[in-house]
């Protein structure tokens, strides 16, 4: 697979080699828009217990704070 190509499938855009956007100067911008992508992932990460419990579905529905929850598919 090609450098890139993942990044393509999964939306980001790329970094060109030529061109005015391809310059050096540039570089600071694709950093920032790099760290921009991360925030942006690290958003839809839940940082709480509750947070974890509501982000899959709404089972299980008993138990106390710290009890692992196995579910067959």
């Amino acid at each position: 697979m090609a450098v890139g190509d993942d990044a393509t499938a999964a939306g980001f855009p790329l970094v060109p080699d030529t061109g005015e956007e391809g310059r050096i100067r540039w570089g600071s911008r694709e950093i920032n828009r790099t760290r921009d992508e991360v925030a942006q992932v690290k958003a839809l990460i839940p940082s709480s217990k509750a947070g974890y419990r509501t982000f899959g579905s709404a089972s299980p529905t008993g138990g106390s704070d710290g009890d692992i929850y196995f579910k067959l598919v």
